[in-house]
């Protein structure tokens, strides 16, 4: 597995680098590109051949080969995403290679720049390239993943859980058990453990930057505060009485909550753990799945955004002490010398903001962005959030 990755700093660099991006696109179509060897990079199902399936499917076992494939239920939103039932030599059968994988790629210009403007596109490809063999955790295998870093066309290769495990998957607004919040927040402990103050987290700093970057980031390119803001007043309907007229409060609390993210324990986390990134196996066991916006920084970033989105209000009221203290036991099982509960709950309060920001960014879209989720749902998840912050005092948390 490979990659790197350079995101544009600049407006100017942006253009040039869209213009780059568009040149590619259009020759990939008119020349019809094959990926035959294993650092060829597909742009599509159709650029995919018998001998790059065999390069990164069968490359530790000599003699295996790939004789047929089939592509199987395509579908596209911020990637394209298909199966492949794959068909082995004799000697591709004996070694047990997987028959059903899952494939992502960066097809479309849309899919490139957004990705790759918000500095998002090397997330799930370094993931899979050097932080899943290290894990122990209920998510998908990863068998290849690279990037093209001239066309930002970039593919992952996947075990397809709804076969392997016959996985269900959630939307954002799913309904989530005490069970199954202790399924995510014990995994959610076991990767935080595992990577905790790890000096190997600074070693990729071009996809694996802290909170406080990533804001910067969107920020630079997409207008976050503009559009959070236009979201703040498509939301009114379902914001409490306490946050009218608050935004610009709210937009402070964020950039001190992530300036918290950023220092202290930095460990691996997600960064996008809504219910809408999970899955249920079908033994009942849930796990994350939907990599991309991998981030390193602090363990609350992580746990706050999923107690607060993934629960009802009143079910968050009713669990959430017991959901933090539950991480903490987890947490100390890795080796970790795990917060005090005082000092972990004072954290969890200060990083509720972020989960908010992310579905006022994404219902205050502009004409020209993808409809990431319906209205419903950004609504839905806006009033736990916006709860959330009025439950838990998070402006007197954060200092405000």
């Amino acid at each position: 597995m490979s990659m790197s990755t350079t995101a544009p700093t600049s407006k100017v660099e942006l253009a040039k680098r869209a213009a780059q991006v568009a040149g590619h696109v259009a020759w990939e179509k008119a020349s019809r590109f094959k990926a035959i060897s294993r650092s060829d990079i597909p742009a599509s199902s159709q650029s995919v051949t018998k001998e790059w399936l065999t390069a990164v499917l069968c490359d530790a076992h000599p003699g295996a080969q790939i004789v047929n494939f089939s592509i199987v239920n395509a579908s596209a939103g911020t990637s394209t995403r298909w199966g492949i039932d794959v068909t082995y030599n004799s000697k591709g059968q004996a070694a047990g290679l997987p028959r059903r994988v899952f494939v992502k790629t960066t097809t479309s210009f849309p899919q490139r720049l957004i990705l790759g403007a918000a500095n998002v596109i090397g997330g799930e490809i370094g993931f899979y390239s050097s932080i899943r063999p290290n894990l122990e955790i209920e998510t998908p295998q990863g068998y290849f993943a690279g990037i093209d870093e001239q066309s930002w066309r970039s593919v992952v290769v996947l075990e397809d859980i709804a076969v392997t495990r016959g996985a269900q998957f959630s939307s954002p607004t799913t309904q989530v058990t005490l069970e199954n919040m202790k399924d995510l927040v014990g995994d959610m402990a076991s990767f935080h453990g595992r990577y905790w103050n790890d000096p190997s987290l600074e070693q990729h700093p071009d996809w694996l930057k802290s909170p406080l970057a990533h804001l910067e980031q969107i920020s630079r390119f997409i207008g976050m505060r503009r559009r959070s803001e236009i979201g703040f007043q498509r939301a009114a309907a379902v914001q409490p009485a306490a946050l009218n007229g608050r935004y610009d409060d709210l937009w402070t609390g964020l950039e001190r909550s992530l300036d918290l993210a950023s220092r202290g324990p930095q460990t691996f986390l997600h960064g996008d753990t809504h219910v809408g990134n999970t899955y249920t196996t079908s033994s009942g066991r849930m796990g994350f799945t939907d990599w991309q916006v991998i981030v390193r920084g602090l363990w609350a970033y992580d746990l706050a955004y999923i107690v607060t989105t993934a629960l009802t209000v009143d079910d968050r009221r009713t669990h959430e002490h017991e959901l933090v203290r539950y991480y903490l036991e987890r947490l100390a099982e890795t080796g970790v010398a795990a917060p005090s509960f005082d000092e972990a709950w004072l954290a969890y309060r200060q990083q509720t903001f972020y989960p908010c920001f992310a579905w006022l960014l994404t219902i205050g879209r502009s004409a020209i962005q993808p409809k990431m989720q319906t209205d419903a749902t950004s609504l839905a998840l806006l009033e736990r959030t916006f709860t959330a912050i009025v439950d838990l005092e998070s402006f007197a948390a954060i200092g405000l």
